[in-house]
């Protein structure tokens, strides 16, 4: 079959060319699939599904023939996290104990990409049940930076992050627990886009009204944020969050006529805690501050020990969920598990009743808090992690060094940005913004009230015609 590079093009190039007849989805899917091959090295991938890509898209391109009408994702090859449910795909949630597991059904959100002509074409890796911020496992390996191999592509979709870098597919389905989609998309820099609680179904956990993991997207061009978007955010009812607007999906693209920066009040906080903010990242986020500046934006900064994060409270209520899910597996596989899955369990069965009332308490806390900021302001501003990507080598549990010294664990000082926003539902995103001295990525994260996911993927679009960002390959894989 003949091949056709379409790594690096939006979404609306993709369906423009298959529905007007200029190339075949079984074309496209055969380029992707010689892509895919240059990509191993770096490992984003957890089970590639070649023969099912291949018969989705020749059911396209017969569909075409006959004049079918077409799906927003008509022949735009797609990607979901292993720990999404898909229908007939092995979903192993990269473990062991779950190696040969295909599931009967997809997830709704995966199953809505489907239903708009989207070509499913792998699961994408990440640690053994999503369980941290760094992408490697016994089963799958580790997933590499596609910028520096040395280096991790953060987690906890790492494996999703690397396949857009490397031009794996426009869109990307990850999961974003504590910051997992938005970290892995400042490591490796690509935009990533948690919304809001309830924008998009995510009915499988058991603990549906303590919810606190999200399905997001991740791009290349910030557009095609929206475009998944649209795709996924139809309501299910097993997931209550979603019965307030899923009824209506969201709709992309919008036009409000308003401009995304000029008059917007937007807050800034360098640091969260007060703790370690590497100076490349700081002086990405002042040359940030400068191109609002010059947009009309209305700037102010804070000291984040103002305001009282809760941090600890995701960790809990997650470490609590985790237990309770998990559990029998630890008790009866613990042999089978990676040891720092286990050693996270292990911390779940150390939560009591006690604390995790006080959690429950504290989420609606912070809450609150976040509440009050958007008060007088239009947006957050902040890094989306203290520091570019660790080494690949990095232990979730030890101490992140710089400069040969220890700045604390990885919680409590590299990703305390994202954390406090899936407690809290508000939508957020990750924008790349140049790189590092040593050539990684650097990402910025920009936090808006609920429900205004499409002021955060306009910003976007304002930035990547700043920087172009959207056009940045790591070295061999430009198309």
């Amino acid at each position: 079959m003949p091949t056709q590079d379409f790594a690096g093009r939006p979404v609306a190039d993709f369906t423009r060319a298959f529905t007007g007849g200029k190339v075949a989805a079984r074309t496209i899917v055969e380029g992707l699939l010689e892509r895919c091959k240059r990509a191993a090295p770096y490992n984003p991938i957890a089970t590639l599904d070649a023969e099912g890509a291949r018969a989705t898209a020749d059911a396209l391109d017969a569909r075409r023939k006959h004049g079918t009408g077409f799906g927003a994702l008509a022949a735009v090859p797609v990607s979901a996290k292993d720990l999404i449910l898909t229908k007939g795909l092995r979903t192993a949630f990269a473990s062991f104990t779950m190696k040969d597991n295909v599931p009967m059904v997809d997830a709704s959100a995966i199953g809505q990409w489907k239903a708009a002509d989207a070509v499913l074409f792998a699961k994408t890796t990440t640690p053994e049940f999503g369980h941290k911020v760094l992408t490697d496992s016994r089963l799958h390996g580790i997933t590499r930076n596609p910028w520096n191999r040395e280096h991790t592509s953060g987690g906890s979709s790492g494996g999703a992050a690397v396949s857009i870098a490397l031009g794996l597919g426009p869109i990307a389905m990850s999961t974003d627990g504590a910051g997992s989609g938005r970290i892995p998309a400042a490591c490796c820099g690509v935009y990533g886009l948690k919304a809001t609680l309830g924008r998009v179904p995510h009915e499988v956990p058991p603990d549906q009204f303590g919810q606190l993991t999200y399905l997001g997207v991740m791009a290349r061009h910030p557009t095609d944020l929206g475009a998944g978007l649209a795709s996924m955010s139809r309501g299910h009812p097993d997931d209550p969050w979603t019965l307030a607007i899923g009824r209506t999906p969201f709709a992309w693209p919008q036009d409000t006529g308003e401009h995304p920066i000029a008059g917007k009040r937007i807050t800034v906080i360098r640091r969260m805690t007060g703790g370690y903010l590497d100076p490349d990242t700081e002086a990405r986020l002042d040359a940030a501050l400068a191109f609002l500046d010059r947009q009309g934006a209305r700037i102010k900064e804070m000291d984040g020990r103002e305001v009282d994060w809760k941090l600890d409270v995701a960790r809990i209520i997650l470490r609590a969920n985790q237990i309770e899910r998990f559990g029998d597996i630890l008790k009866n596989r613990r042999g089978d598990l990676d040891p720092s899955f286990a050693k996270t369990l292990d911390e779940g069965d150390a939560v009591d009743a006690i604390m995790l009332r006080r959690a429950l308490v504290d989420r609606t806390t912070a809450y609150k808090s976040v509440q009050r900021l958007f008060g007088d302001c239009d947006l957050l501003l902040t890094p989306t992690v203290a520091t570019p990507a660790p080494l690949a080598t990095q232990d979730q549990f030890a101490p992140l060094v710089v400069d040969g010294k220890p700045i604390g664990d990885l919680r409590a000082a590299w990703y305390t940005y994202t954390i406090p926003f899936n407690m809290t539902g508000h939508p957020a995103i990750s924008i790349p913004y140049g790189r590092s001295k040593a050539g990684l990525p650097i990402g910025l994260q920009f936090v808006a009230p609920w429900y205004a996911e499409a002021h955060l993927i306009a910003l976007a679009e304002a930035f990547d015609a700043e920087t172009h960002a959207s056009a940045l390959f790591p070295p061999g894989f430009a198309p």
